[in-house]
């Protein structure tokens, strides 16, 4: 999968300890200062979802963990991840963009049983699955991922039909 080897191109530049550290920050950060970035319209659409319905959604963590959260702003969250992961100037550990990512579309099915990503389910198993297995994801984040996971259903077998 795309995704998961420019992660691997890019080698490993963080210890886990690290990661884990860059982690909780990433989770408990304003969503408005790293989505922010995007164009002004982007800006007031993402101001005005944060606080719709007095959600009041202020951190990635509280988006991702949120019985109903707005799946225009988990949209813009895994672009956010996708952008950071295809820019190789990106200040942000390669790592914990692409658990953003994954962690968005997670969210999004179990939340809200939609589907944010054009992605394969092999190739969607294989990004949740190594979400979920990283040392430095915090457990209600794994269990998140571990949930979307069931609710992809298992693999097929190579010797199922395909119809």
């Amino acid at each position: 999968m795309a995704l998961l080897a420019a992660r691997e191109e890019r080698g490993r530049l963080w210890r886990p300890d690290e990661l884990a550290a860059v982690f909780r920050h990433q989770m408990s950060a304003p969503v408005m200062v790293d989505l922010g970035g995007f164009d002004a319209a982007t800006a007031v659409k993402l101001k005005m979802l944060s606080e719709a319905q007095g959600l009041l959604l202020k951190s990635f963590g509280e988006l991702f963990h949120h019985p109903s959260p707005p799946v225009e702003l988990l949209e813009l969250t895994k672009d956010f991840a996708k952008l950071n992961l295809d820019h190789s100037d990106s200040t942000l550990p390669t790592e914990i963009a692409g658990a953003l990512y994954y962690t968005s579309i997670a969210a999004a099915l179990v939340r809200l049983d939609t589907r944010i990503t054009q992605l394969k389910d092999a190739d969607l198993r294989r990004g949740l699955r190594w979400t979920k297995e990283q040392p430095w994801i915090d457990q209600p984040t794994q269990q998140l991922v571990a949930k979307a996971l069931e609710k992809l259903g298992p693999e097929p077998c190579p010797e199922d039909p395909v119809i």
